[in-house]
């Protein structure tokens, strides 16, 4: 970048069509304004530090964006650790439910077996003890 801004301040110079030494008392051989040598070292002074400064402005802004994003994705990374550790817990929970739904399940299985193995027993008595009571 600094040698672009280099060749386009020199592309004029480089030439030699517009730089011309002058002795005091001659006069220059084309019209335009004369600038001294300590003028023209300011100008080309001044010219390095507005490039300087460009330069480190770029390298700030280029910082900061990778400091941006470098905190977005901590971010994101954070979010997603939170996230599968939410889900973990609650499949664990999920899990925890079912094995305790599962044992409700066969004791009321053992429960209904209970039930109609009383109910066929009862049958079986009365029907004995009706049947016995007519003999």
């Amino acid at each position: 970048m600094k040698f672009i801004f280099f060749l386009f301040l020199f592309s004029s110079i480089a030439n030699g069509t517009d730089f011309v030494n002058l002795e005091e008392g001659e006069q220059a051989p084309f019209p335009g304004k004369l600038l001294t040598n300590e003028a023209l070292a300011e100008i080309f002074s001044q010219h390095e530090l507005e490039l300087n400064q460009c330069l480190i402005d770029a390298e700030y802004n280029s910082r900061e964006e990778i400091a941006n994003h470098e905190f977005e994705y901590r971010m994101l990374e954070i979010r997603y650790e939170a996230e599968v550790s939410m889900y973990q817990e609650m499949i664990a929970i999920r899990d925890e439910e079912l094995k305790i739904n599962r044992r409700k399940d066969i004791i009321q299985k053992w429960g209904i077996y209970g039930s109609f193995a009383l109910g066929v027993a009862s049958t079986i008595g009365i029907t004995y003890a009706v049947g016995q009571s007519f003999n």
